[in-house]
């Protein structure tokens, strides 16, 4: 690790700003074409198609059928166009100087993405959504923590805090986390902004960072989850670090923010300290004391869970491994294959174009270490952690507030130039924008969660039945969504892994009697009643990752139906739930 020292510390500041390029001023009015000339200067009227394509595009997603490309390609072309909309809403704008028209295309573009996950579906999506709520829901009950049963309970400052909110004022969780992506963004983009402030951006400067932030982060940890608080309160973090560079002027909120971040998420404040360490260290944060103040605060969290954390590997060196997505063994359908590479094109294309601007800064003579430190630190976490496959996501997640604050004013310039350089930049925006929105919108189909099966998911965990196993064939199915599940976890941690896990299952098709031989052996061998849950959202699931054809769903469903072992305990529309009761104990 190398350990480098900003000299904008000790030196009197340079007279440009340390964030980037120089202030641009607004583009002056040149002689276009008379079409293109009523756009320039009517961004409003780009935003109002936008919302019509959205409003019109949007209704066609709840109904619409699986599609292996994803949202974009299954819901009407509008829905889509209205995503393109807004950034050349945006980028109209910000050429103008426009403030409130940008503002509104920032909000435009988190509407356009991130709404449709309340309002185009019935439940929220995402399986292991439902763990959160569970926990939720234990605290509702019980007014204690379910401590080392498993790792949320140990990180539990979220679900408190909703378990708190839903008891005041009467709304229930599930509609909280229904509706939280939305509501997320918008506190995002507004902490990044003043975090871009914080870092010396100028007003529009911050504008583009916070639109790039909102824009580029397809990574889908934006759902009621400790890592979406955990992002928010890192980001929050950045605002007083941003302004105790130079002196000591956010010691306090720095170390309030830190130790609620430390109680919420397992990996974030990992990599804040050692960001912080690194600043430190470079003379580019103050006081020097603080990052022993955060060791101190993690340390002790740390300690506390011991013993949840005991099975687990804390550290590996192993960069290559750490590196490995989860699954990535697995050949999928063609659509999950194309957008896999859709999102290694925009996390390079992001990465290099920080690094190319920071060396272009460095060889200008202007300020570049600090930024390199917030914008590229988060590489670090894959010398420690491979986060159950998840890692590399998460190196991009953190890394984009700081990679935009680097970009930021490159755009800025680059819409506020000449014709050439000017078109250039807004096709590269245009194409930035459509890659993201296809890489965030590539899962949809399969990750919806119906309120039938969250339903039936209860009424499973309530029951007389237990101890038992609940097994889904794939993730698509609510995993744990009650208090009720703490007694299942307690009888065994993996009462509710899929059948995707189990050795010798992946990829077959129950399509002979030799599949469901093995099939059987593992619900036979387990000694307790145990519960196989298939659903339609699991057919997608399954043959889209590849991890079992898609006619896996109908074989088994059709022998196990056929097999008097089996007991049809509830089937709701598009769900299936068996029950083996094992009673050889």
């Amino acid at each position: 690790m190398t350990l480098v020292h900003d000299e904008t510390t000790t030196s009197v500041e340079p007279p440009h700003p340390p964030a980037g390029c120089e202030p641009v001023a607004p583009a002056r009015s040149k002689r276009w074409h008379p079409v293109v000339s009523w756009m320039v200067v009517s961004p409003w009227a780009v935003l109002a198609c936008c919302l019509v394509c959205f409003v019109l595009g949007v209704r066609s997603i709840a109904g619409s059928s699986f599609n292996e490309y994803g949202l974009l390609a299954g819901a009407s072309p509008l829905y889509p166009a209205s995503i393109v909309l807004a950034a050349v809403a945006f980028g109209i704008a910000l050429r103008q100087g426009n403030t409130t028209a940008t503002v509104g295309a920032i909000v435009a573009m988190i509407v356009c993405q991130r709404l449709p996950r309340a309002i185009s579906t019935d439940a929220p999506i995402y399986s292991w959504t439902y763990k959160h709520l569970g926990v939720v829901d234990h605290i509702q009950q019980s007014g204690s923590l379910a401590h080392g049963v498993d790792v949320y309970n140990g990180w539990p400052a979220l679900f408190a805090v909703t378990a708190w909110v839903a008891d005041l004022t009467g709304l229930s969780p599930i509609d909280i986390a229904h509706w939280f992506t939305p509501v997320y963004h918008l506190f995002l983009a507004g902490i990044v902004y003043a975090g871009a402030r914080a870092w010396r951006l100028t007003r529009d400067e911050g504008l583009a960072a916070t639109f790039l932030v909102v824009t580029l982060n397809w990574v889908e940890q934006d759902y009621f989850a400790p890592q979406a608080i955990g992002m928010l309160l890192a980001v929050a973090m950045l605002v007083p670090i941003g302004l105790s560079r130079d002196r000591a002027v956010g010691t306090a909120p720095i170390m309030i923010l830190f130790g609620a971040l430390a109680i919420t998420h397992q990996l974030t404040p990992y990599w804040v300290l050692g960001a912080a360490c690194l600043l430190v260290l470079g003379r580019m944060l103050k006081p020097w004391w603080i990052a022993l103040v955060m060791g101190a605060i993690l340390g002790g969290v740390l300690l506390y869970n011991g013993d949840v954390l005991s099975g687990y590997t804390l550290f590996s060196g192993d960069v290559a491994n750490n590196a490995a997505t989860r699954g990535g063994g697995h050949h999928g359908m063609a659509g999950q294959v194309f957008s896999s590479a859709v999102m290694r094109v925009v996390t390079i294309a992001t990465w290099a174009s920080t690094v190319a601007v920071l060396i272009l800064r460095w060889r200008r003579g202007q300020p570049v270490r600090a930024l390199a430190v917030i914008a590229l630190s988060p590489i670090l976490i894959l010398g420690g952690q491979s986060y159950g496959g998840e890692a590399v996501f998460r190196v991009f997640l953190y890394s984009l507030p700081g990679c935009a604050f680097v970009l930021a004013p490159g755009l800025l310039a680059g819409v506020r130039a000449g014709r050439i350089r000017f078109a250039g930049t807004f096709a590269a925006l245009g194409v930035a924008t459509a890659l993201a929105a296809q890489a965030g919108s590539a899962n949809w189909y399969t990750n919806l969660i119906g309120r039938d099966q969250v339903s039936s998911a209860g009424e499973v965990l309530a029951g007389s039945v237990f101890p038992a196993y609940v097994t889904p064939l794939v993730p698509g199915w609510p995993e744990r969504p009650t208090g009720d599940y703490v007694r299942f976890a307690e009888f065994t941690h993996a009462f509710d892994n899929a059948l995707m896990f189990q050795p010798g299952l992946a990829g077959r098709a129950f399509d002979s009697e030799s599949d469901y031989r093995e099939f059987m052996a593992v619900i036979t061998g387990r000694n307790r009643p145990t519960f196989v849950v298939l659903s339609e959202p699991m057919r997608g699931f399954g043959a889209f990752f590849g991890l079992f054809p898609a006619e896996a769903i109908d074989n088994l469903n059709r022998r196990m139906t056929s097999d008097p072992r089996w007991e049809v305990v509830d089937e709701k529309p598009g769900t299936w739930v068996f029950l083996y009761r094992n009673d050889t104990r």
